[in-house]
């Protein structure tokens, strides 16, 4: 999945469309200037949370999303919709996509961690 297939989505769930499905020509233009940055930061938070590795930035809505496709199509676009709806300060909708948003990531399945032992060596007491 790449970047501009999840700003779609978002503008489809925050029904910033035409009557035929495209994006409003009016409010796309306006939102997809800030869609890399918009994108990248999610990505960011994104890959934090399912690996622990963060990428480096994305250049393009183009290219290749560095996530699992579940996550690229099952969170990130809540949160583009979420950041969208901020920067249009469009309140109802940006509380809605924030509440599901956190829902989404927090049920991320998270990276295992390497457990090490903490007790201290040595100890004759």
């Amino acid at each position: 999945m790449t970047g501009k297939e999840a700003f779609r989505r978002a503008l489809e769930l925050l029904g910033y469309t035409d009557s035929g499905g495209e994006p409003d020509s009016a409010a796309a233009t306006e939102l997809y200037k800030r869609g890399l940055a918009i994108t990248d930061q999610l990505v960011g938070d994104l890959c934090e949370a399912e690996s622990g590795v963060c990428p480096p930035p994305l250049t393009s809505l183009s290219q290749p999303l560095p996530l699992s496709d579940t996550t690229a199509r099952q969170v990130l676009p809540y949160g583009i919709a979420m950041l969208l709806a901020a920067a249009r300060g469009d309140g109802d909708h940006q509380r809605l996509f924030a509440a599901l948003y956190t829902q989404k990531r927090t049920a991320l399945r998270r990276a295992g961690e390497r457990r090490t032992d903490v007790l201290p060596r040595g100890c004759d007491a």
